[in-house]
């Protein structure tokens, strides 16, 4: 994938009023594309510790969903 390739973070969430995107639910396809599952967070939640967790040193794709995992 180009946008993987390049760096580019791609968080996984739901608008919806309930439910939660979680890692791997479903054949494993966040860790075979390397997106991350932003839990219970909204779109608009999840980018903000998305950016929150770019700020941090040596980050990584586990490392951010860890911080998802944990926020």
């Amino acid at each position: 994938m180009v946008t993987r390739d390049a760096g580019i973070q791609i968080i996984r969430s739901s608008r919806t009023g309930s439910g939660r995107a979680t890692y791997d639910y479903v054949d494993h396809l966040d860790s075979q594309i390397g997106l991350i599952a932003g839990d219970d967070l909204n779109p608009q939640k999840a980018r903000i510790l998305l950016m929150l967790s770019l700020t941090q040193k040596n980050i990584n794709e586990k490392v951010i969903q860890k911080n998802f995992q944990m926020y």
